[in-house]
């Protein structure tokens, strides 16, 4: 907002921040006041087709370009399994949450992921074995013994010695596994009412929210808009090929260019990391 005081800013939460984004809606008006020109090739394209073309841009530039972790905290039911964001794409770390006895404060501890446990759908048999169906012709299913209808019990530390055990199936914290099918997040039974977090990946396009509420970061306005453009003349057969090919350059150079702003590169971390890694040598 352009005459919002810093008093305004810190008197509202839902300000901070909200520098680093421009809207949809900001973005779509600004094309439609451009493409009044008499030698625009969007001049007639409807505002309606805009928004669609935009948030199309908005799920691509995202998942190539963004970048954005997002994260919620959750205690795990007694079902042993919880629902994956509206939003979800894929899982980037799912860690619990433990106290740390040497400060008494609160970490994060990865959990391994352990694709061993069962998610696959139980199709019903009769007594000589034949599939069973439904009305339809469809076959019948059911969690016959899969992770929801049976809770994966984790490995138990032993104190006894164990010289045959795989130690590879022990985990210290817990285990999950993602089931795309489902969209659901499935735990080991020692996490049972641990507040776990889920850190995602986000295809940046929250279901049903408006056009002025869709937020683009401004390292990626431009090339949101450049996918927009090209995506507007790409089938246009009144548009010549050659500016065809400059809008789809356009869009990979500022995709480049949003990757390198958006990568977070910073010396004084790498440098930290190095430092770190050499220490453990």
């Amino acid at each position: 907002m352009a005459n919002q005081t810093p008093e305004d800013y810190y008197s509202e939460t839902e300000n901070f921040g909200a520098s680093q984004y421009v809207s949809l809606k900001d973005v779509v008006d600004s094309m439609l006041l451009e493409a009044q020109d008499d030698d625009s090739f969007i001049k007639n394209v409807r505002r309606a087709k805009l928004i669609k073309i935009g948030k199309d841009a908005i799920r691509l530039v995202t998942r190539q370009a963004a970048n954005k972790i997002f994260a919620i905290e959750i205690t795990v039911p007694d079902t042993l399994f919880f629902p994956m964001p509206q939003d979800y794409l894929n899982y980037a770390r799912v860690s619990v949450v433990v106290t740390d006895n040497s400060s008494n404060s609160l970490r994060l501890q990865p959990l391994d992921v352990n694709y061993g446990i069962n998610t696959a759908t139980g199709y019903l048999q009769d007594n000589e074995g034949d599939l069973l169906f439904d009305q339809d012709g469809n076959i019948l299913t059911s969690d016959s013994s899969n992770g929801y209808a049976r809770p994966y019990k984790t490995y138990q530390f032993s104190s006894s010695y164990q010289p045959m055990v795989n130690a590879s199936k022990f985990s210290k914290y817990g285990e999950f596994k993602p089931d795309s099918e489902r969209g659901q997040f499935l735990f080991s039974s020692d996490l049972m009412d641990k507040e776990v977090v889920i850190e995602y990946i986000s295809d940046g396009l929250p279901l049903g929210v408006a056009e002025d509420e869709i937020l683009i970061h401004k390292f990626l306005r431009e090339t949101v808009e450049n996918w927009v453009y090209f995506g507007c003349i790409e089938r246009n057969r009144n548009v010549p090929a050659n500016e065809k090919q400059r809008a789809l350059n356009r869009y990979k150079t500022t995709l480049h260019q949003s990757k390198m702003a958006m990568a977070d590169l910073d010396i004084l971390r790498i440098a930290r990391s190095m430092r770190a890694n050499t220490m453990t040598l």
